[in-house]
């Protein structure tokens, strides 16, 4: 396995679907962490630690997107310094990186640790799952440091064009955390408890595994733990890039956490459809996120290189993949929703719930492959200011408003209604996107900053 790869050269074809495949293997990969607890969590419980389980992933599924967009910024920095062969700035970046994430995961954990009651009450969770919330919640805020690291390896590998290790090193640890889920869950009825063990457990083999490689692996660095040093000038950048990135799958996710709370309120069954439905999108929305982080690492390389042209055929390429996808997804959807559903849940009310809302927001899974292919290139580009504006103006202005208007104005509400405000949302992304991405081409704005180092 190439450890090393220049994605600024080659075919751009075979150069995208090599590097993006993988990301779709370790993201299908990452999003059976979440699906294996629920799946196992319905097959041994109650509905209530169903609700539980995907109340407080909910919850922790936002604190991962912000540790994933922050880490990202190390994908960029590396890309670029990587593809203009500044190679002395790559341990520079990874040591500033280092210290800054330990510092950020010890900090997040002691916080949600403090309020985790507030945060489960704002949720408006089930009485009935309470109990279950809280334990999920705080014991996977005792594994932040883990989900820190693994992203962080993550982001250096494809960063330097290699995307193969990580999904490997997320296959050895999402094994592990099926075989402890089984064995915690079904043997030893853990419930919640249970799966949060096994998931911290299962990243902390994830980096260890990472970390081993990193030392031993023949790169372009020599990665020295003994050795870390915090620049910080590395470190304005890395926050300068990775924060408006965080900002935004913090926030953003909050419109979720906001439409999880509607439909915790029309009660059990309608939760735990919800949270069904959110695992499965994790794996339909799969192929679009992947194809889009693909893009974020080319776009940082060929930048790097100052070959923003291919840059741009690479991200109409991803267009055209991620649409294809959504395409699939959608008809089915659209034919038989809830052929999904079943595999969380047999219960009849909440395949019903589950259904009502596929029926609706499905048509989302053909507009997602415009907003994350875009939200890619201009991640990719250093645009992250612009990007994570953009979409926290959609779900704020959009998402929210309609779910809301539609949930409260119409009586007996359903999650069809709930469901309508995802697409809505995303039109006005795309909508800007185009709009700025045209703004880019038209006056040539990313060349210029295609030369620029980052240091």
């Amino acid at each position: 396995m190439a450890q090393e790869k220049d994605l600024s050269q080659g075919n751009l074809v075979s150069v995208l679907l090599l590097f993006a495949l993988p990301y779709i293997g370790a993201n299908f990969i990452q999003a059976l962490y979440g699906a294996a607890d629920l799946i196992i969590v319905g097959k041994f419980c109650n509905s209530g630690a169903i609700s539980g389980v995907a109340t407080g992933s909910q919850l922790m599924q936002t604190l991962i997107m912000f540790i994933t967009a922050l880490t990202v910024s190390g994908t960029i920095l590396i890309g670029k310094a990587y593809g203009a062969k500044q190679y002395e700035n790559i341990i520079k970046i990874i040591n500033t990186m280092t210290v800054c994430f330990v510092a950020a995961a010890v900090i997040l954990s002691c916080a949600i640790i403090m309020f985790d009651v507030p945060l489960i009450n704002l949720l408006q969770t089930p009485q009935e799952a309470f109990q279950s919330t809280k334990d999920y919640i705080f014991i996977c805020s005792l594994g932040l440091v883990f989900i820190f690291g693994f992203n962080a390896i993550a982001a250096i590998l494809r960063g330097l064009g290699n995307s193969l290790a990580p999904m490997y090193f997320a296959g050895i640890s999402c094994a592990v955390n099926i075989i402890l889920d089984l064995l915690l869950i079904g043997k030893y009825s853990l419930g919640a408890s249970g799966a949060a063990i096994a998931t911290v457990i299962s990243q902390a083999v994830s980096v260890i595994i990472g970390i081993i490689y990193l030392k031993k692996g023949n790169f372009v660095f020599k990665l020295s733990l003994r050795k870390i040093r915090f620049d910080i000038e590395t470190a304005k950048e890395i926050f300068k890039i990775g924060l408006p990135l965080s900002l935004q799958d913090t926030i953003i996710p909050l419109s979720f956490l906001f439409l999880f709370s509607l439909a915790n309120s029309m009660g059990v069954a309608a939760s735990a459809a919800y949270g069904s439905v959110v695992r499965l999108n994790a794996f339909m929305m799969l192929p679009a996120g992947s194809f889009a982080m693909a893009l974020t690492a080319i776009t940082a390389q060929n930048l790097g290189a100052g070959k923003p042209d291919r840059a741009i055929q690479t991200l109409k390429l991803s267009m055209l993949f991620a649409f294809l996808f959504g395409v699939i997804f959608f008809i089915w959807q659209q034919i038989n929703p809830q052929s999904a559903i079943a595999i969380f849940s047999t219960d009849k009310e909440v395949l019903s719930a589950g259904e009502q809302f596929l029926r609706s927001f499905s048509y989302d899974y053909l507009l997602v492959p415009f907003v994350f292919c875009c939200n890619g290139f201009f991640f990719g580009c250093g645009k992250t200011l612009f990007a994570a504006v953009n979409n926290i103006l959609s779900a704020f202005l959009i998402r929210v408003p309609v779910a809301f208007v539609l949930c409260r104005l119409i009586a007996d509400s359903t999650l069809f209604e709930l469901g309508i405000a995802a697409p809505c949302a995303s039109v006005l992304t795309i909508i800007i996107s185009l709009s700025y991405l045209n703004y880019l081409i038209k006056y040539n704005k990313f060349r210029m900053c295609s030369h620029k180092s980052s240091f």
